[in-house]
């Protein structure tokens, strides 16, 4: 592998390579390319020899100078005019039955006819370590992939809320799928029991359930955080998509947390979201979820931040969040096969 100004070269004949490299975070673009030397008669001839074994229609070229001598134009039109005479295809510049692209360079033409559209973002690593929560659901796994997208490696936090709801099969699955974008990194799967929390809130405050339990997920989220050198919780919080999901219950399940959380999913519709996790391809594994049955019919939707911070101190939520940490199980997911 090579890099010259602002491309990387990867020299492979594994025909699995533009597919795999344009899953890595931070790719823009892939295209498979010729290399030949920044002539005309060089870049020519490869140009014919692919427009014949494609035999289109019509065809345009598409030229760029990167520094090379030859400009773009005379690029294209003396290429253009080759292809012709060799192929007897029109051009056509605004819809082209094939397009060649030639980037001429100081010391090569690179000549491609494919642009295969990256996943963009910032390369994995390049971020600090995020502790991504995962319900099983479809907004959680895809708001893990978002900031792994911005360079965030993951590790995943699952609460195991059975029999209440049962989603660990789900979440593992997600997790293995999650685990094919982080580049050969190792993903761990950390699984917190709260049954037991779980059913002590809902018999005693059972409206307030779900912005009490999500606190207690905070603070277990938090001492974890800590223990895994992350540097910040992530959630799949769209606001307003659910009743509990107000900036009022937002606001009295996070105060006073000591931990940044993130919520790469605030402003997106629902429909954007599921179509986001089919492309990463975490959405079948997600479908099937089921809502915890101890959330109440009628939930809390404009939690009052003093009652909820006295109900904390009442259930003593902090020292059971230490109690919770502390039975924390780690699952180790599958390092991925890489094809290359």
């Amino acid at each position: 592998m090579t890099g010259e100004g602002g491309r990387i070269y990867v020299h492979t004949s594994d025909d699995r390579a533009p597919s795999t490299i344009s899953r890595v975070f931070g790719v823009v673009s892939v295209s498979p390319a010729y290399s030949v030397r920044p002539g005309i008669a060089e870049i020519s001839e490869l140009a014919v020899s692919i427009a014949i074994m494609r035999s289109p229609k019509s065809f345009a070229i598409r030229a760029r100078r990167a520094g090379g001598d030859v400009s773009s134009e005379r690029i294209a039109v003396e290429v253009g005019a080759a292809v012709q005479r060799a192929t007897g295809a029109d051009v056509d510049l605004e819809n082209p039955d094939l397009e060649i692209f030639v980037e001429a360079r100081p010391e090569r033409a690179l000549v491609f006819t494919e642009i295969l559209q990256g996943v963009g973002g910032l390369p994995l690593g390049s971020q600090s370590r995020m502790l991504a929560l995962i319900s099983g659901g479809i907004d959680s796994p895809v708001a893990a992939w978002l900031i792994m997208r911005r360079g965030s490696p993951v590790s995943l936090l699952h609460f195991d809320a059975s029999p209440y709801s049962d989603a660990r099969e789900q979440v593992i699955r997600q997790a293995e799928i999650l685990q094919g974008w982080m580049s050969g990194r190792r993903l761990d799967l950390i699984i917190v029991r709260n049954a037991r929390a779980i059913e002590m809130i809902s018999s005693r405050y059972p409206r307030e359930t779900c912005v009490i339990c999500r606190r207690l997920m905070y603070h277990v989220s938090s001492l974890v955080m800590k223990r895994l050198r992350a540097k910040g919780v992530v959630t799949g919080y769209s606001l307003g998509q659910v009743a509990s999901q107000t900036p009022e219950n937002i606001m009295a399940e996070q105060v006073g947390i000591e931990a940044p959380v993130y919520h790469p999913l605030i402003a997106m519709d629902k429909t954007e979201i599921v179509d986001l996790a089919r492309r990463i391809g975490t959405y079948d594994a997600s479908t099937g979820s089921k809502q915890c049955r101890a959330a109440p019919r009628r939930p809390v939707t404009k939690a009052k931040l003093d009652e909820i911070l006295g109900i904390e101190r009442e259930l003593g939520l902090k020292e059971l969040a230490m109690e919770l940490a502390d039975g924390m199980e780690i699952v180790r997911i599958k390092r991925e096969e890489h094809p290359l």
